[in-house]
């Protein structure tokens, strides 16, 4: 009888070994999903619908609106639209091929063809319009009139979009000065001296532009929120959703154009915590792009240094055998200067790291510092990085010229790359662990998901932790705070298999 009931006692102990955690029921939960896409792309679609996607960290405002929010305010400001679909100011005249922007709205031909040319939907090549990162970049310049007098309202569609997919937060690149900093530096022109430029500049007026820029800032933002209603009894899901700025950089312009837009953003930086970043944007072949990229990333080490808690996330890498001569990808690469040099420490794309000079030491180098990758959905290198221990996020990019979304990329690098729950998981804790929203970090080590802080460990997953200690410390750091805020909606979604 004793020894019966020791083998009984030592069955259910095995049985309860094996019993599979909420993860491990999520893992085989996804792995069974998409081994039936061929047959049921639904069931994959449904559990990436709904997984926890933290935080959006690579993101373009104006390129994350959809071209018919574009013709909208258009039509709302009075504007055109020429034979090219671009979006021009009036006066119109039909007979001159330029129509009101209302003819987008009325005439359904027109329209589409409106809604094409500025964005990628059903793009083909032609003549004149025969490669499809060209005509990506086009569209910027076409609804170029509009994107910065709209600000509360494309900020608005973003936020609630963003919660609909189960994001937290986001940083999008926008130009808080609204351009106004390249007039500044073609105003006093390119001086080498470093000291004497930024002099130069903020005695032509880069404090007052600064200024300037945070008042555009509340503005933008306090028009989202009134759209949304998050002051009111029902406010919008997208009011949930936390927003940081990088100002963006226009990288094809002369230095002492750059030079104007890299101070205006560090100063800015400087003084206002909801701008995280800074980033040079734009095609990184383009020819002032190339030719420049060593002077640009001397100067964001210069302004870096004045300005050190500042942080840099840096487009570096988007090149690729064919589109320049290979010496433009290598010796020593732009991934290694804007890392060694410029002190980023994420990366946008970096999709040509195999062809920066000694690749294998960069990706060390890149784990080693826990510098971050943001990749976007088909993104070549990511299995690259993974297989490196190099950290990875997986963002949108620009969603609305690209007519995409979160769930998409999800949906494509699952299936491409055979990622599985675990991995997933991992780029969304990264995510928010490597977003500048400040504030210490809930894991007690980087990349250490498996154990919190003191405060914080050991404590149920309910939105508000039980310990006085860990609700100190989550309301001291807005990071933190968000980090949790993801765990607990890691547990709930995990809780459904």
């Amino acid at each position: 009888m004793t020894a019966a009931f020791v083998a009984c006692a030592g069955a259910s102990v095995t049985r309860a070994a094996t019993t599979p955690t909420p993860a491990e029921r999520t893992e085989a939960a996804l792995a069974a999903a998409v081994a039936a896409y061929p047959q049921n792309p639904t069931a994959l679609t449904l559990f990436l619908e709904k997984i926890p996607k933290g935080g959006d960290l690579h993101h373009h405002l104006t390129g994350a609106v959809y071209a018919e929010s574009y013709i909208d305010y258009a039509v709302e400001d009075g504007d055109c639209i020429d034979s090219t679909y671009s979006i021009l100011p009036p006066p119109c005249d039909a007979s001159k091929g330029i129509f009101p922007a209302q003819h987008a709205i009325d005439d359904l031909q027109f329209r589409n063809k409106t809604i094409d040319v500025l964005s990628a939907r059903n793009y083909v090549p032609g003549n004149l319009d025969n490669s499809p990162e060209i005509h990506f970049f086009e569209t910027f310049f076409k609804f170029d009139l509009v994107v910065n007098k709209h600000w509360g309202q494309e900020l608005a569609q973003v936020e609630h979009r963003a919660a609909l997919e189960h994001e937290l937060y986001i940083e999008t690149d926008l130009s808080p000065d609204k351009f106004k900093s390249m007039a500044l530096g073609e105003k006093v022109g390119w001086t080498p001296n470093f000291d004497q430029m930024r002099a130069k500049l903020d005695a032509a007026g880069v404090p007052e532009l600064v200024a300037e820029s945070r008042k555009n800032l509340d503005e933008g933002i306090a028009g989202s929120r009134k759209i949304l209603g998050c002051d009111g009894p029902t406010p919008d899901v997208g009011c949930n959703i936390t927003m940081r700025y990088i100002f963006q950089v226009l990288r094809d312009r002369t230095n002492e154009v750059a030079f104007a837009q890299i101070q205006t953003a560090f100063e800015l930086a400087n003084v206002d915590s909801r701008v995280v970043s800074v980033n040079p944007v734009e095609s990184q072949d383009d020819f002032k792009a190339l030719r420049n990229y060593d002077i640009q990333m001397h100067m964001f080490a210069y302004f870096h240094k004045l300005y050190p808690k500042v942080k840099l996330t840096m487009h570096a890498g988007e090149l690729r055998p064919g589109l320049v001569p290979l010496e433009d990808m290598n010796q020593p690469g732009e991934i290694h200067e804007a890392i060694e040099l410029a002190g980023a420490t994420r990366i946008g794309h970096g999709l040509d790291v195999l062809y920066e000079h000694d690749p294998e030491a960069l990706l060390a180098e890149m784990k080693q510092k826990d510098i971050m990758v943001e990749v976007a959905g088909g993104h070549y290198m990511l299995p690259v990085y993974i297989a490196a221990g190099v950290p990875v996020s997986i963002a949108t990019d620009d969603e609305g010229v690209g007519r995409i979304d979160l769930l998409h990329m999800f949906d494509f690098d699952t299936r491409t790359y055979h990622l599985d729950y675990y991995e997933l998981k991992k780029m969304v804790r990264d995510s928010l662990e490597h977003a500048f929203i400040g504030g210490a970090d809930l894991w007690s080590q980087p990349e250490g998901f498996g154990t919190m802080v003191p405060a914080c460990s050991g404590q149920t997953l309910t939105d508000v932790p039980a310990a006085p200690a860990c609700r100190a410390f989550l309301a001291a750091s807005p990071r933190a705070a968000l980090e949790w805020k993801e765990e607990v909606a890691f547990d709930a979604f995990e809780r459904q298999f």
